[in-house]
């Protein structure tokens, strides 16, 4: 069926009456209607992005971020607003070199140009990390090193004594001691055991004595010993004439014994 062609309406009664034609121009009509008002709406959008808005950004006022790095957040105000700046949010963060309620960073960073009236973020140190020193007697000297390097301090200096409680180059104490706050950058000192003390022993008198046989009973007994002449002895002197240490002075298991030999 064309268009403007009558429609004929079939009755009841059979016969056919015709009716009005049907038109498709109302549909084409508003059709074209929203094709141009979306048209319009794409162009002012591009319109706006590509002429407007490029012209306030280029015609906004710049200025440069200041260093705020190391000043508290009362100084770094007025920095702020010398540069026609704002402060922005305030965050806190520890920091080993850092002191305490002193700025760490800015976003922007220090020397960005950014456009006037605009915030500026502040990260504020905490000062050094509050860390615990790890319990370390008994351990070896190299484990506690590993400790406290896992613990994120530092090791200090080493000092030794001997124990009979503690096996040789293992930790008898530590200071600061087990369980103290300190900073990240702490350093922590160890003692560290040189095993039993050693046995003292009473130089007894040999002078006089052949010096083999003050040797064997010397070195049976714990010390280290030496033979040696006066300058100018006669060699075929036979017998002890003089020792060092001298008789009755205390002296450490394996210490070493001078026996002297000649005048």
């Amino acid at each position: 069926m064309k268009e403007g062609q009558p429609v004929s309406t079939l009755h009841g009664d059979g016969t056919a009456k015709m009716g009005a034609p049907v038109s498709k121009r109302p549909v084409t009509r508003w059709l074209i209607v929203l094709l141009l008002v979306g048209g319009g709406m794409l162009g002012g959008v591009l319109f706006f992005h590509t002429l407007v808005m490029p012209w306030f950004v280029r015609h906004g006022s710049e200025t440069e971020v200041p260093n705020l790095q190391g000043l508290s957040t009362g100084e770094a105000g007025p920095l702020l607003a010398k540069a026609r700046l704002e402060t922005g949010t305030i965050a806190e963060a520890c920091h080993d070199r850092v002191p305490s309620g002193k700025i760490v960073r800015t976003s922007p960073p220090p020397g960005y140009k950014v456009k006037e009236g605009r915030a500026v973020d502040l990260v504020v140190s905490l000062g050094p990390a509050a860390l615990r020193v790890p319990a370390l007697e008994g351990e070896s000297s190299v484990h506690a090193r590993f400790l406290l390097i896992q613990a994120g301090l530092q090791p200090g200096r080493v000092r030794t004594i001997h124990s009979a409680d503690v096996p040789a180059d293992h930790v008898v104490a530590s200071s600061p001691q087990p369980g103290t706050r300190v900073g990240g950058s702490s350093s922590i000192d160890l003692l560290v055991s040189l095993g039993p003390p050693p046995r003292m022993l009473v130089m007894p008198d040999v002078r006089g004595e052949d010096p083999d046989a003050v040797e064997a009973s010397l070195k049976e007994a714990g010390f280290r010993v030496e033979q040696r002449f006066w300058p100018g002895a006669r060699s075929e002197w036979p017998r002890v004439a003089d020792q060092n240490p001298p008789p009755g002075y205390p002296v450490e298991e394996g210490g070493l014994v001078e026996l002297i030999m000649g005048r």
